[in-house]
């Protein structure tokens, strides 16, 4: 084991908008030995089911969840120790650990108002635990201070490039252009990738990107790791392959963590221009529109352009204004100039 006897073993958190987790099924029974990376118990949180493996070598002691019930991240379920922790270290180790669960139900009675009657005529549609989790996240992010800069793209050379590539048997969709762009751009700007500590700024050393996705009214938003290393071609095809994860349902803890940098892409519907909100735990987002057929004036021609809109939200605590300009800047300048990709 470590040097710590005692292992807390407690709901995880699996990507941005998890707030509990629900025991689906125990894998193992009290006093069974484990080594690192059994499996232990099952969870299902949202439209995810994943097996979670112990971090440690030991005895699982203590079974504290139960099966059916929902439990708050971070929950204490279960103590793996030594087979040569007493059960009263264990007890007095519970008793100090503290549960999570009563303080978050005291909350939720405090919160409750009085049925109010509506007409009959009302339709009423339950709340999945995705959206729930969504907005709780969403009242998160609202307590970030936070701003948008906003810049115009001439997408005309990506949409050609794009075109040239697809030729020749390469798929390669705008948003892997705009996520290979922000990767390369991070790396001249890596505030926009940092994170907030304490009393300092902590650098991430790996681009890591998480992407919106949505499946029917529901968000998940997977992260392709270490896009500074991948070419745009083996970008496209992890991106393509976490996309197909989400909606086959197949996608686990591992691709929904570690993200630094998000991207929202709503150009796909005919969304112009919008502003997203900036993820907890992250410096900025890009919000990504569609591309427009627009008429520009260019020394004096008019000059037909393929104009995409892009805002980055920013953490002000983070990023300052010139800042989140400059970034955009040498965006643009890539996106303008797609070779260098």
């Amino acid at each position: 084991m470590s040097d710590k006897k005692i292992f807390a073993l407690t709901i995880p958190k699996w990507g941005l908008t998890m707030e509990e987790g629900n025991i689906s099924e125990w894998l193992l029974d009290e006093g069974d030995e484990v080594e690192i990376e059994t499996e232990i118990v099952e969870l299902a949180s949202d439209k995810i089911n994943q097996v979670v493996e112990s971090p440690v070598a030991g005895v699982l002691r203590r079974i504290i969840g139960e099966e059916g019930e929902d439990y708050p991240i971070k929950e204490l379920i279960g103590i793996i120790a030594d087979a040569d922790v007493s059960d009263d270290e264990i007890d007095t180790f519970i008793a100090s650990y503290g549960s999570s669960r009563d303080e978050v139900e005291a909350d939720e009675e405090e919160e409750v108002k009085p049925e109010q009657t509506e007409p009959s005529e009302r339709t009423r549609m339950p709340v999945s635990k995705m959206r729930a989790t969504v907005a709780k996240t969403v009242v998160s992010s609202w307590t970030i201070p936070q701003f948008p800069v906003t810049m115009a793209i001439d997408m005309g050379q990506v949409k050609t490039l794009r075109a040239k590539l697809k030729e020749a048997g390469q798929a390669i969709s705008i948003n892997d252009f705009v996520t290979k762009a922000c990767a390369r751009t991070i790396e001249k700007y890596p505030m926009a990738n940092a994170q907030l500590g304490d009393k300092e700024y902590i650098l991430n050393p790996h681009i890591n990107i998480a992407i919106a996705v949505a499946i029917d009214e529901d968000l998940m938003m997977p992260v392709i790791q270490n896009c500074e290393t991948l070419k745009l071609q083996e970008l496209a095809e992890r991106s393509q392959q976490l996309i197909g994860m989400v909606k086959d349902e197949s996608i686990g803890e591992t691709e929904l963590i570690g993200g630094n940098f998000a991207i929202s892409n709503l150009g796909m519907f005919g969304v112009e221009h919008f502003a997203a909100l900036v993820p907890p735990g992250m410096a900025a987002i890009l919000a990504v529109g569609g591309i427009q057929d627009e008429v520009v004036v260019k020394d004096g021609d008019m000059i037909p352009v393929a104009r995409m809109r892009v805002t980055l939200m920013s953490d002000h605590r983070i990023v300052d204004g010139m800042y989140a300009a400059n970034f955009l800047v040498e965006l643009k300048r890539l996106l303008e100039y797609p070779e260098e990709l």
